[in-house]
């Protein structure tokens, strides 16, 4: 491992991992368990929506959440298979948003318009910078 001044953003990028990726989750079990008042910020219709999409994607999505909160912290603690478990993480946020918004009908644009696209093509993309981001941390030697 490199001096630590060499790394100083590294503490700070795990920390608003762990925290983007524990939102993610959060958000996961409350649709996953159907949690009333959290599916009430949602119109009817889309709350039906996230909740009865295929096995596929939910499995995608459980991949992305919860290997994307596991990978953070292995980024926290410096343990060199943290670009491992956040690609796999980015694979499965990337399958599922791709289905979400490009295979799934209806489509996500007519349950959300393209807000909803945009949130999840940007949770995409975040999964995506954090797996670069380690990555280029274990290239670095830093982890």
């Amino acid at each position: 491992m490199s001096d630590e001044s060499e790394a100083w953003h590294m503490m700070p990028v795990a920390i608003l991992a762990i925290l983007w990726n524990l939102a993610g989750c959060a958000d996961y079990v409350m649709t996953q368990y159907g949690v009333a008042p959290y599916l009430q910020l949602f119109t009817q219709s889309q709350a039906a929506y996230f909740t009865s999409v295929p096995a596929f994607v939910d499995g995608a999505w459980a991949v992305a959440v919860w290997g994307g909160l596991l990978g953070a912290v292995l980024l926290f603690l410096r343990v060199g298979v943290a670009p491992w478990i956040l690609g796999f993480s980015a694979l499965g946020m990337t399958v599922a948003a791709v289905w979400l918004i490009v295979f799934a009908t209806p489509g996500l644009t007519e349950v959300a318009g393209y807000f909803g696209d945009a949130m999840i093509a940007g949770a995409a993309a975040m999964a995506i910078l954090f797996y670069v981001y380690a990555r280029q941390m274990r290239v670095a030697g830093e982890i």
